[in-house]
C-alpha cells in the first residue's frame, strides 16, 4: 500500500570536517514521517538499481522509498509473509533488522528468531514469500555467549560471490562479524575492535571494503554514531577500522541501523544511513546521504 510521506529536510550542525567527516561529504539529510502508523522502524536499507531505496521495518514489513530528483518523494509499504503466504503476525518472527539484495532476490535476517529468510521481489513484488536460508537459534560458533532475543543479526551484507555476512549486535571483546556457511550454519569470522561500549547495527559491503555502523547511546546524551570501513574477513580475526564519519547528538543523530552504499554513474560511491525510531513519538526517522570522499582517516586515530 502507498502512505502519505512528509519530508522536512535536515542538516548537520557544528561539524567540523576534518574531525567528524574524515571520509565523507555530507550531502543531504531529511526527516521522514508519515500519519500512517506502519510507517516507521527502519532497520535494514538497501540501494536499489533504479536509484530508489528500499528498507525493511523491524514491524516484519518492507518499506519502498521512492527518490525523486535527489530527494524521498513518496513510500510504499508491503507485509512480509512466510513460506505459506500468511502475512507474519507474530512480534517474534518478524522483527526484521539486516537486509541486501542481490538480482531482485531481498535477504532479510531477524532478530528473536535468529533467523534469515529470501524474498524473490523481482518476480513476486509484495507477494513474496520468505523462504528460509538459515535458522540458527542463540549461538554463533566462535561467540563466547549465547544471542539474547533482541541482540541477533541487526547488519546483513553479501559478498561478491554470494556469502552471507552478519554483524552481529551482542557484546564481546570486539564486534562480531558472522558468515553463514554452506550448510547455514553461523560461525564468527571478524572482529572490529573495540573502542568504548558501541554495538553494531548495520553493514553495507563495496567491493573488498565492508562498511559498518557502530551506535553508543547513553541515556540523557544521545547516540553517538560511527561509521568506519574495514576489509572483508579473510584470514585476520581482528579487523582494522578505519573511521568514515563520526556523529554526536549535538551533530544531528539518532539511533541510526541501516546503511547502504551507492554507486553512482561517476563511479563514486554514496553512503545512505536510516534511523530507526522505534516507532516513538521521542525519535525520528531520519535519512542522511553522504559521498565518501578519500583520504580516510584511521579509527583508531
Amino acid at each position: 500500500m502507498s502512505v502519505a510521506l512528509d519530508v522536512s529536510k535536515v542538516t548537520l550542525s557544528d561539524v567540523d570536517p576534518d574531525k567528524d567527516l574524515p571520509g565523507a561529504a555530507f550531502v543531504a539529510g531529511w526527516h521522514l514521517s508519515s500519519a500512517d502508523p506502519a510507517f516507521g522502524g527502519l532497520s535494514g536499507l538497501v540501494a536499489e538499481p533504479d536509484g530508489n531505496l528500499l528498507a525493511v521495518s523491524d514491524e516484519g514489513a518492507f518499506v519502498w522509498i521512492r527518490m525523486t530528483d535527489g530527494t524521498p518523494s513518496a513510500a510504499r509499504i508491503a507485509p512480509m509473509r512466510d513460506a505459506s503466504g500468511a502475512v507474519i503476525a507474530d512480534k517474534r518472527w518478524r522483527d526484521a533488522e539486516g537486509l541486501d539484495l542481490r538480482e531482485g532476490m531481498a535477504f532479510v535476517s531477524f532478530e528473536r528468531e535468529h533467523r534469515v529468510l529470501a524474498f524473490d521481489l523481482a518476480g513476486c513484488g509484495a507477494a513474496a514469500r520468505g523462504v528460509s536460508v538459515a535458522q540458527f537459534g542463540s549461538r554463533i560458533a566462535g561467540l563466547r555467549d549465547a544471542m539474547p532475543a533482541n541482540g541477533g543479526a541487526e547488519g546483513l551484507a553479501l559478498t561478491e560471490e554470494g556469502e552471507l555476512l552478519l554483524a552481529i549486535e551482542s557484546p564481546e571483546s570486539g564486534l562480531p562479524i558472522a558468515q553463514l556457511d554452506a550448510m547455514g550454519t553461523a560461525r564468527l569470522v571478524g572482529l572490529i575492535p573495540r573502542r568504548g561500549a558501541p554495538v553494531l547495527t548495520g553493514i553495507d559491503r563495496a567491493g573488498a571494503t565492508l562498511y559498518a555502523v557502530l551506535r553508543s547511546y547513553t541515556p540523557l546524551v544521545g547516540n553517538v554514531i560511527e561509521v568506519v570501513a574495514l576489509p572483508l574477513p579473510g584470514r585476520e580475526s581482528i579487523l582494522p577500522a578505519r573511521r568514515i564519519l563520526r556523529l554526536e547528538p549535538r551533530h544531528g543523530t539518532d539511533n541510526f541501523e541501516g546503511i547502504a552504499l551507492q554507486r553512482r554513474g561517476d563511479s563514486s560511491l554514496r553512503l545512505w544511513l536510516v534511523s530507526d525510531d522505534n516507532f516513538s513519538s521521542r525519535q525520528r526517522t531520519l535519512l542522511y546521504a553522504f559521498d565518501l570522499r578519500s583520504p580516510v582517516q584511521s579509527s583508531g586515530s
